[in-house]
């Protein structure tokens, strides 16, 4: 990809504050290219590359709640395993 590509997809592109739950996270982008605009959501576990769920939306409020629950639901998830120690956050 050229400079000015990588340059335009920035442009086109906005990033949110990252939401944090236990050892996952979930990021968020708005891609403003679209129309309507879609708001990205993408969730992932503390030093892995892999993407555990990614997800659409409308609006930020609709990535936000969900990323939440499901952040949750994974924390809680990994601290039924057994011989996990969960630290409270």
């Amino acid at each position: 990809m050229s400079e000015s590509n990588a340059a335009s997809e920035e442009a086109n592109v906005i990033r949110y504050e990252r939401l944090q739950h236990g050892l996952y996270y979930a990021d968020f982008r708005r891609d403003k290219r679209l129309n309507p605009e879609v708001y990205h959501c993408l969730i992932q576990r503390a030093g892995s590359s892999e993407i555990l769920r990614w997800s659409q939306h409308r609006t930020l409020e609709g990535a936000t709640r969900t990323a939440r629950a499901e952040l949750r639901r994974l924390s809680e998830e990994y601290a039924q395993l057994p011989g996990v120690s969960v630290q409270p956050t």
